[in-house]
């Protein structure tokens, strides 16, 4: 399956404080034997980063999490045309712009949006599919 992953699935996957870690854990298990493809914006790596970071993980850490579990990511660049697409979004949604941009990348491709944010789930009706892991 190919879906867009959102940074709140990848980082509860990761740490086991998180109350969907076993779901998130789960859902990635299918990325992480090469069955599944997961497309990402280009800010996934800094939100996961910045999210593990301040959370007390080691950059080191955040980094070989990205680069090895993760590596298989496909990052979609955001240049004006995205920029475009996005502000759509958050005109339709009132969504943050990196949510935005998740909701984005998944509308533009016909992907489902994998995230654990209520929000989204709540705002999108009729742009993409939104599930949680």
């Amino acid at each position: 399956m190919r879906y867009v992953l959102d940074a709140s699935v990848a980082v509860a996957a990761v740490r086991p404080s998180e109350p969907h870690h076993n779901a998130a854990r789960a859902r990635l298990r299918s990325l992480l034997v090469g069955a599944d493809e997961i497309v990402v914006p280009a800010i996934f790596d800094a939100e996961v980063t910045s999210a593990l970071v301040r959370g007390g993980t080691p950059p080191a850490l955040s980094a070989a999490y990205l680069e090895s579990d993760l590596a298989a990511r496909r990052l979609v660049t955001m240049g004006p045309r995205a920029s475009l697409g996005i502000v759509a979004v958050v005109r339709a949604t009132k969504l943050r712009a990196a949510d935005a941009a998740y909701v984005w990348v998944a509308s533009s491709r016909g992907l489902v949006l994998v995230t654990l944010d209520h929000e989204i789930e709540r705002r999108v009706a009729g742009l993409c599919r939104v599930e949680p892991p």
